[in-house]
């Protein structure tokens, strides 16, 4: 353990304050434990009106799920919650050195990581505008209110091929923008004939609000008016500088590797939420990664103790 009076210590230590990291927090306000929350408020889900399929909690802004649980914190005296962003995490005698942007320094003998991640959205104008409300990636967040109208999707290859898949439940009038050639195969290109899809391979100009709907201007001139735009980012940028700090293995994608436990490859380090998966990014399961890991944190603590 460090000695320093401008060291702040804690026995965890969890960087980021969104689905996992509150939910870890929470866990560990219930054992007891001395905890510190880190977070710097801008989580990935806040461009979205509503969060969907959260058990009791549907149709609620993300904005008031977070709200909801920090005060359900307040009862436990020993979780202590803090603005601001970890920029260094080191290993030292007994656990782990934090350093936030604005120099101040926590000290824990475990730490969650909970950071989360980035979408890399493609140049196209006026996309990010749109993004988490009107264009949306993912249908069981937000399929149902949009459902049977007639949507957009901006996909190529297998993932035009999936999403036409999958939105079939929700959909049946769906244009395919390729963004250029099409290299979805042809097997399921008849399909698409089949089943009444169109295609497009003419690029984007740019999107804009038109009414409740999305209008999407091609280069060509050519002008579409749709109920809602389905776009998955084809990279997503992993918070993961904290991980890397540690010598965490990770993914080429940079996904941070986690046990069953979502304990690291550092002992001690443990992770949660988006940024230990590379494609299960739903509220349900960053509570339940929050939760592990603050589960087996504890755990640890109370085996080193006994």
């Amino acid at each position: 353990m460090v000695s320093n009076d401008n060291i702040q210590e804690y026995e965890v230590a969890i960087a980021g304050g969104s689905s996992a990291g509150l939910s870890a927090a929470l866990t560990l306000g219930r054992t007891l434990r001395k905890t510190v929350v880190i977070d710097g408020g801008s989580p990935r889900n806040r461009f979205a009106a509503h969060a969907h399929n959260f058990f009791t909690r549907d149709n609620t802004p993300p904005s008031e799920l977070l709200r909801i649980a920090r005060e359900q914190l307040q009862p436990y005296e020993t979780v202590d919650l803090v603005e601001g962003y970890i920029t260094t995490a080191s290993k030292t005698d007994g656990g782990f050195l934090l350093e936030t942007r604005a120099g101040d320094r926590y000290f824990a003998k475990k730490i969650v990581l909970a950071t989360g991640l980035k979408d890399d959205l493609d140049d196209i104008p006026g996309l990010e505008e749109l993004w988490g409300n009107r264009v949306i990636h993912c249908p069981y967040c937000h399929g149902w209110e949009v459902r049977r109208l007639p949507v957009c999707v901006i996909a190529n290859g297998e993932a035009a091929e999936h999403y036409a898949v999958t939105l079939s439940n929700w959909h049946s009038d769906i244009t395919f923008l390729t963004q250029g050639e099409s290299r979805i195969s042809a097997e399921m290109t008849e399909k698409f004939v089949e089943k009444g899809y169109k295609l497009n391979t003419t690029p984007i100009k740019g999107l804009e609000k038109s009414g409740e709907g999305v209008k999407i201007t091609l280069q060509n001139g050519d002008v579409l008016e749709t109920g809602a735009v389905y776009y998955r980012p084809q990279k997503l940028l992993y918070h993961n500088s904290l991980a890397e700090q540690l010598g965490c293995e990770m993914s080429p994608d940079g996904v941070v590797t986690v046990s069953p436990m979502f304990e690291t490859t550092v002992p001690g380090v443990f992770a949660a939420g988006d940024l230990t998966h590379a494609g299960l990014h739903q509220l349900y399961m960053s509570a339940m990664g929050g939760h592990l890991a603050g589960t087996n944190a504890n755990r640890q603590l109370t085996q080193e103790a006994w």
